[in-house]
């Protein structure tokens, strides 16, 4: 079923494409059919745009300076294209059909299942066809929500505090035990009622926390060895002497 389901949607998108009357030896189509998907895409890229920034913000700049993702800068451009899209429908003039005109005609290569003539026409779709976008922009929107709160209750898979973990207990390179590290302390935080969210960068959590966490030098410079031993980079003989003396500091206040 999964194999066959493409191919059926495929005609179906065909099916709407080129519905095509037989008359006379013409095919017609209506090319009010391609404004109204037009308009379907973006409408949906609209909510997406909406959901994003009531559940990030404006992504004007990152909390601190880290390493951007692609999915970073693909959100940002469809914000952009979303609301660039958005003011030129506001503000441009709504053109208008001339009327009585005959739509032209485009000749194609006469193959037995291409009828002679194919005839591009413009006319009103029935009228609940219009609220179509509207409704995408109303589910999109609702299933980002809806699957975004359902993230936010699941139980967080958070690897449970261990007091007694150190940088010599912890088996594995260098990189692996600064982020074993790194994630206990985080845990350790959890435990102790800080916030933390699922969704928040290793940033972002610090920014959260920069208020009403005591030792937040110590975090800070954790979190930097971390962020070079997640993202691949080969630590020195400084960044892990800076980054066991900042744990030992900050499992002292877990503990």
């Amino acid at each position: 079923m999964r194999q066959i389901l493409p191919f059926l949607l495929m005609l179906l998108l065909f099916a709407l494409l080129f519905r095509a009357t037989v008359e006379h030896g013409q095919s017609t189509f209506n090319i009010e059919v391609v404004y109204i998907l037009w308009a379907v895409f973006f409408f949906g890229l609209l909510a997406y745009s909406v959901w994003f920034l009531f559940e990030k913000g404006i992504p004007l700049q990152s909390v601190k300076k880290r390493k951007r993702t692609k999915g970073d800068y693909l959100r940002e451009i469809i914000i952009i294209l979303a609301i660039l899209i958005a003011l030129r429908a506001l503000f441009s003039r709504r053109v208008e059909p001339y009327r009585g005109v005959k739509a032209p005609i485009i000749k194609y290569p006469k193959f037995s299942f291409f009828n002679d003539t194919f005839k591009i026409t413009y006319q009103p779709l029935p009228g609940y066809v219009y609220f179509v976008p509207i409704f995408v922009f109303a589910f999109v929107l609702a299933f980002l929500f809806i699957m975004g709160r359902r993230r936010k209750a699941e139980k967080l898979r958070i690897a449970k505090f261990d007091p007694e973990i150190t940088f010599d207990s912890i088996e594995g390179s260098p990189e692996e035990r600064i982020i074993k590290m790194y994630k206990n302390v985080v845990a350790g935080l959890i435990r102790k009622g800080y916030p933390y969210q699922k969704s928040w960068t290793h940033w972002e959590h610090e920014d959260k926390l920069k208020d009403i966490f005591e030792d937040l030098e110590d975090l800070d410079r954790l979190t930097r060895v971390f962020e070079k031993a997640k993202y691949g980079y080969r630590l020195n003989k400084e960044d892990i002497t800076v980054a066991k003396e900042s744990y030992e500091k900050l499992m002292r206040f877990l503990r």
